[in-house]
């Protein structure tokens, strides 16, 4: 009877002890999911922003302008020196600072939606998701394929799985990450760039063709913006196969757009993605049909709100005032899209994602 009794108490305990592990568990989950009031902010911040459609005429709707003008507001008290530290911290400070930084949360939950789209979503044939991830970095998904260029963010790396290459401009560090690009090219993926020697074949400083899959691309080597950087930027027209409804697109990086140096491209493209170019009006060198060569559908004004960058004098551009360049594109459907924002490719033109 006393070996019983002490095996019923034995079970008595082990019940309990599981029964407190498990509740000990499920607090640990609660905690963790509550957030500080900055992470709360910065998600209501950018939830707003993507309850309405990056594609609006300006002026923009009242709930767009507020958006805007706190993005901006923010990031008016972010210094550079602030986030390049943030870039550089291990994992679990970047993390500490997301969580009390509203901006920085943003950035963060940012990602993750795209992150969290191209794992699961399904691209309906004929069509394309186009997602505006930072600074002048977009990833596309097709029916058949996931790709990316000029992508430079601090979880930047997360995204190596799920694509299938990788386009790089120029070799400034606000157009691409180092730690993506060793996971991309560990899988044995294409990482096309004119910088990256480990790309083999992938790897040119003259204007080439490629193919992967249903994409074919073609690039044109130009200067820099800056002078003193000839034939540094690599621009990439690229069309995304019959799957994606024929969706064209060609990305500039920090290309200055002399008409002579886009040589090896598609004349006419459904989406073009200039920077915001510090001499004025220098994109315009390329579009239209007058003396510029390509004649986009939509434009997306890009490189804006660079935080690597100090200030407007040194290229971190405003949302005002790439709202205000915006509207002397020479393109009727120009817009300014921000961190997170996705597009759709449907039917010969582009939808928001509402």
């Amino acid at each position: 009877m006393r070996r019983l009794s002490f095996y019923y108490s034995l079970l008595f305990v082990v019940i309990l002890l599981s029964s407190c592990s498990k509740e000990t568990k499920e607090e640990t989950e609660k905690l963790s999911e509550e957030l500080t009031v900055q992470q709360k902010e910065g998600k209501e911040l950018a939830e707003s922003l993507w309850a309405t459609s990056p594609l609006q005429e300006q002026p923009f709707d009242e709930n767009r302008t507020l958006a805007f003008e706190r993005i901006q507001e923010y990031a008016d008290k972010c210094t550079s020196d602030y986030f390049e530290s943030y870039l550089k911290s291990i994992d679990l400070t970047s993390e500490n600072k997301e969580k009390y930084d509203v901006l920085l949360y943003y950035y963060k939950y940012a990602f993750d939606r795209i992150l969290n789209d191209i794992k699961d979503e399904q691209v309906e044939d004929g069509t394309a998701h186009i997602w505006m991830l930072y600074n002048m970095g977009y990833v596309v998904k097709t029916p058949s394929c996931c790709f990316a260029i000029d992508i430079m963010h601090r979880w930047a790396e997360k995204l190596a799985p799920y694509l299938d290459f990788l386009c790089l401009t120029h070799n400034h560090q606000d157009h691409y990450d180092t730690k993506l690009i060793e996971a991309m090219l560990a899988e044995g993926k294409p990482v096309i760039s004119n910088f990256i020697e480990g790309g083999k074949e992938y790897y040119s400083k003259k204007s080439s063709n490629y193919t992967i899959d249903k994409v074919s691309i073609r690039t044109s080597i130009t200067d820099h913006n800056n002078s003193g950087l000839s034939n540094f930027i690599t621009v990439y027209s690229i069309d995304c196969g019959n799957d994606s409804g024929n969706l064209t697109i060609m990305h500039t990086g920090d290309s200055n757009c002399k008409p002579s140096q886009f040589t090896n491209i598609l004349n006419r493209v459904n989406i073009l993605i200039p920077r915001y170019a510090p001499d004025a009006l220098t994109e315009n060198r390329i579009i239209g049909d007058g003396s510029g060569q390509v004649v986009p559908d939509y434009v997306l004004l890009s490189h804006i709100l660079e935080l690597t960058h100090a200030d407007v004098e040194n290229s971190r551009w405003s949302l005002p005032l790439a709202l205000e360049r915006a509207s002397q594109i020479n393109c009727e459907q120009t817009y300014v899209p921000m961190w997170g924002e996705k597009l759709i490719w449907k039917d010969n033109k582009l939808n928001s994602a509402l």
